[in-house]
C-alpha cells in the first residue's frame, strides 16, 4: 500500500479483497489518497456515509478541546464504520463536553454530513 502523510490507519482483508484507509483530511485530500492508491494497480473509492445516517460508538475520552469543540475518543469498532482506533470528533453541542474528563467511558452518536462525523449525542450519564 501506498503510504501518504496524512495516513492514519489502514487495514487490508485479503480474504475480502478490500482494504480501508482512513486519513487526515487535512493533510491529504480524497482524490490524493485515491489517485495514490489506483498508482498501485489498485482500485479506489470514496465511500461516503448516507447525509443524516448515525451510528453508535462506545469509548474512552483521552482529551478534550473546548475551544475547537473536539474530544479525542479511543473508541472500539464502530460497525460498518470504522476499526477501533483513537480519533478526534467534532461535538454539536459544545456545550456536551463540559462535564467530559480524560479517562471517562462514553457511548456516543455520530451524525454523518458528508465526510465529516459529528457527535450529536454524548449523555451525560456516562460510565467512569
Amino acid at each position: 500500500m501506498v503510504w501518504l502523510e496524512g495516513v492514519v490507519h489502514s487495514e487490508v482483508n485479503l480474504e475480502e479483497k478490500a482494504a480501508t484507509v482512513q486519513y487526515d483530511p487535512t493533510k491529504v485530500t480524497p482524490a490524493q489518497m485515491i489517485a495514490a492508491i489506483k498508482s498501485t494497480g489498485l482500485r479506489a473509492s470514496l465511500w461516503e456515509p448516507a447525509p443524516g445516517q448515525r451510528v453508535q460508538g462506545q469509548g474512552t475520552v483521552r482529551s478534550i478541546d473546548l475551544q475547537k469543540g473536539t474530544v479525542t475518543i479511543d473508541h472500539g469498532e464502530i460497525q460498518g464504520l470504522m476499526p477501533p482506533m483513537v480519533m478526534e470528533f467534532v461535538v454539536d453541542p459544545q456545550e456536551a463536553l463540559q462535564e467530559l474528563k480524560p479517562g471517562d467511558r462514553v457511548s456516543f452518536t455520530l451524525k454523518s454530513g458528508g465526510l465529516t462525523l459529528t457527535i450529536v449525542d454524548l449523555p451525560v450519564g456516562r460510565q467512569r
